[in-house]
């Protein structure tokens, strides 16, 4: 560990140590009381400062009703005044399947939104343990639909839709990418992975070097997949593992980012490789000395990589047909 510690970007080590949400005891709540860990967020953002949306960004909430007809799925949306045919990128958050919410990320939304010219929907998911494995996939694969049909009621291009998210949720992503590639309805142009949680099985090298990493450990990834797949823990069903899926063939082109002091870093790439040797295009990009989640963290190497991705979002956005 102290090795880990000691190559991580210093800058933004401390940051981390700096920061309130370290006090948060994530791996023990994950395996006793993970529902505890929305509250315990809760109560450390009241006390954060609002974030000034800007003048030339709307962002609006939308419950969208879903198939059943029972209940709404919430959406948050980002979208430059004033813009219409906008490409469209649905975003899943992260948080272990199981806490999280698409405000927690109005932090990098907004200015993506606005920098990179797209319309943002960040989906409100299902989480667990309460909603195990498919119900986040099932509400991301309906606003995937509704999205098709209804973008150029909300400025948006059903013809330029990305998917994407952040750790789990770019697990949630991934699953929506071979659901989607099966059922033909929509046609996803590109798959945008951000420190994705790719495997149930632990065992990758970086799996047992990193063990111990901060922000992310074995122990939680143990214990996120339990709570995310329940009783098919043994008989994991088909699109819930991404890394496990056989068939990568007609998925979309793929960018893939991973941490260098990440766990999950080596199922990433192994995703990544997949992709490849199926034929599909990939641009892997691995952030040297960053932890899981190191861009909630203010520091130097955020901020550049911040500028990486707008960069990357310009390049994909012009690439689209």
């Amino acid at each position: 560990m102290s090795h880990i510690i000691k190559n991580i970007d210093k800058e933004l080590g401390q940051a981390i140590l700096d920061s309130p949400y370290n006090a948060i005891d994530y791996e023990r709540l994950l395996i006793n009381d993970p529902i505890r860990i929305r509250k315990e967020e809760e109560d450390l953002s009241i006390n954060e400062i609002s974030l000034d949306i800007h003048q030339r960004l709307e962002v609006d909430n939308i419950a969208i009703l879903s198939s059943d007809a029972l209940r709404k799925i919430r959406c948050r949306f980002y979208r430059p005044k004033g813009k219409e045919d906008l490409p469209i990128y649905l975003f899943f958050h992260g948080g272990a399947f199981i806490y999280g919410t698409p405000e927690q990320y109005d932090c990098i939304l907004c200015q993506l939104s606005l920098e990179s010219n797209m319309l943002i929907v960040s989906v409100d998911y299902r989480l667990a343990p309460e909603n195990p494995f498919p119900a986040a996939m099932e509400d991301g694969y309906e606003i995937l639909l509704w999205l098709s049909q209804q973008a150029n009621q909300i400025g948006g291009d059903s013809n330029k839709i990305l998917i994407g998210g952040s750790s789990a949720g770019a697990t949630i992503a991934a699953s929506i990418t071979h659901l989607a590639r099966e059922k033909k309805d929509v046609h996803i142009q590109h798959q945008y992975l951000l420190y994705p949680v790719m495997s149930n099985q632990l065992q990758t090298d970086s799996m047992r070097e990193l063990a111990n990493a901060p922000v992310q450990t074995r122990t939680a990834a143990k214990w996120m997949w339990k709570h995310y797949l329940q009783d098919n823990i043994e008989n994991v069903p088909k699109y819930a593992i991404p890394l496990s899926e056989r068939n990568f063939d007609g998925l979309p082109a793929a960018t893939t980012i991973v941490c260098e002091f990440d766990p999950l870093k080596d199922e990433g790439k192994l995703y990544a490789e997949k992709l490849n040797n199926s034929g599909v295009s990939v641009h892997l990009l691995e952030i040297k000395g960053a932890v899981h989640a190191f861009d909630f963290f203010d520091c130097t190497l955020t901020k550049h990589f911040y500028k990486q991705q707008i960069a990357l979002f310009k390049n994909i956005i012009n690439t689209l047909k």
